[in-house]
């Protein structure tokens, strides 16, 4: 018994037109570039509170205020940690979005040959229908001027 492979609504929302595939992963991709960027910017935001809050916090909590200097670099290198992990994460995403771009053009080119191809492909057809058109004329024209029989009328 086999069963059958469900994809997801993403697919089937998808023709089988690779234009519209690598405009909607262009798309998707500066979405992601996007909400990086915004998720960044909010965890610089919280990553400067929280220092301050580290600071604030240090005379109230002994444990912090005996070791400030080892939780102040242990916050600064988790905060390092986490930029290092979106700068990769933005790197991904525009590489990503570089991709999707040369595949859009990737296609454009190849549509554009197979237009070129399809083109020649006419030209031929129309150059050969001319050609067995002239033929025909002639050979009618060379019956035509030929003797008579008895069995024209």
């Amino acid at each position: 018994m086999t069963t059958q492979h469900k994809h997801t609504p993403y697919l089937d929302q998808l023709d089988d037109d690779p234009h519209t595939f690598w405009e909607s992963r262009i798309r998707a991709c500066r979405w992601m570039i996007a909400k990086t960027l915004a998720l960044g910017a909010l965890a610089a935001v919280l990553g400067a509170l929280g220092q301050r809050w580290l600071e604030d916090g240090a005379p109230l909590l002994p444990i912090i205020s005996q070791n400030y200097g080892l939780w102040q670099t242990a916050y600064v290198a988790a905060l390092l940690l986490i930029l290092l992990l979106w700068a990769a994460a933005l790197r991904q995403k525009f590489g990503l979005l570089h991709n999707s771009q040369q595949g859009l053009a990737t296609q454009l080119r190849i549509d554009e040959q197979n237009a070129r191809r399809e083109e020649r492909l006419q030209a031929n057809r129309e150059r050969r229908e001319a050609v067995r058109q002239e033929r025909a004329e002639h050979t009618i024209y060379a019956k035509a001027s030929g003797r008579s029989s008895k069995f024209d009328y």
